[in-house]
């Protein structure tokens, strides 16, 4: 969605007017306060929705919010607009979340195997990877806030959104959230060794333990790499990353199947005993549109071991978030 205007049309003008026209004001000064002239939450959201018609890519709340005049946000969004989009780009983004403690950087090596259309975007959480110094967030509205400003939904380019295990429950709702916030949906939902929402919670929270007890409490949950476990310097790290992941989804309550609006793509391990195919399958009950499951040979971590199986199996089933014909009859189908 990125545009050009007119030179005499600068980021201020644009500001300017989105401004005016969210809080129903005929004039504002450059140094006026946003929530000073009569802004709130709700006035907030609508001016980024009004700024995202005017500049034709999406400015996160945050920003927002932490420049409240005219002035700063101008200034802000300088640097913030993206680049001219290069010729040839890929035609789906693929946003991509790991697994409970993991980096985003465990989807590198994906873009060796995906194909031209597909753009492989891996998304760092906080407390991880290139985010390292950030604090680990471990409240899921906080969470979603953040990662929302990542995805780039008001591009011409459709994405889909991929989840493993723990990122898979984020990827569904983060989702669910774009669509709250009245941003196009994602076109595909791929979600990988995870039980649906309504089964994710655990029967036994394991977030607040005592960290050797939640170090043995994540060996017999074997939701974690055996080798990060084993290593006493590596966990002294990454516990309080892994402990703010499961206190989101030991606190997770599933407000039942809703419909995330597009097609499900679920992959589970042949001998992930967890997440198997008769668990996946109830993914199905979280969209009208159609939903497919493969499995992949390997346990609970096999998106470390069967890197180009999967993402050959995206690529054939995402293209575009368009359903082959075979699929639209099963939709016929589901909506009779």
């Amino acid at each position: 969605m990125n545009r050009t205007f007119p030179p005499e049309r600068t980021y201020r003008d644009i500001i300017s007017e989105a401004w005016m026209r969210t809080l129903e004001i005929q004039s504002a000064r450059d140094d006026q306060n946003f929530f000073d002239a009569g802004g709130n939450s709700v006035l907030l959201v609508q001016l980024q929705r009004s700024l995202t018609a005017g500049l034709g890519f999406k400015v996160p709340l945050q920003e927002i919010f932490r420049h409240p005049t005219i002035a700063d946000l101008s200034r802000r969004v300088e640097t913030l607009a993206p680049s001219p989009a290069p010729v040839g780009r890929q035609e789906l983004n693929l946003y991509c979340l790991p697994y409970a403690g993991c980096s985003a950087r465990v989807f590198d090596s994906w873009k060796v195997y995906a194909p031209e259309f597909l753009n492989v975007i891996p998304v760092e959480l906080p407390g991880r990877g290139s985010r390292c110094t950030d604090s680990p967030v471990s409240d899921l509205p906080e969470l979603l806030d953040d990662l929302s400003s990542a995805i780039d939904a008001d591009s011409r380019v459709p994405y889909g959104i991929f989840g493993h295990s723990f990122g898979a429950i984020i990827a569904y709702e983060l989702g669910r959230r774009m669509i709250a916030d009245g941003f196009p949906g994602p076109s595909a939902l791929v979600v990988s060794a995870c039980r649906p929402p309504h089964l994710a919670t655990p029967e036994v929270p394991v977030f607040d333990r005592p960290d050797r007890d939640f170090r043995q409490r994540l060996r017999e949950l074997r939701g974690t790499p055996p080798e990060l476990l084993e290593n006493d310097e590596l966990m002294e790290l990454y516990i309080p990353v892994i402990r703010a992941d499961y206190s989101i989804i030991d606190n997770y309550r599933s407000a039942g199947p809703v419909d995330i609006g597009c097609p499900i793509v679920a992959l589970y391990g042949s001998a992930d005993d967890d997440a198997d195919g008769a668990v996946v399958e109830q993914w199905g009950a979280y969209t009208r549109s159609s939903f497919e499951k493969y499995e992949i040979p390997g346990d609970h971590f096999f998106l470390h071991s069967a890197e180009q199986e999967i993402v050959s199996r995206i690529a054939s089933e995402i293209s575009l978030g368009i359903p082959s014909a075979a699929r639209l009859g099963r939709i016929a189908e589901k909506g009779a």
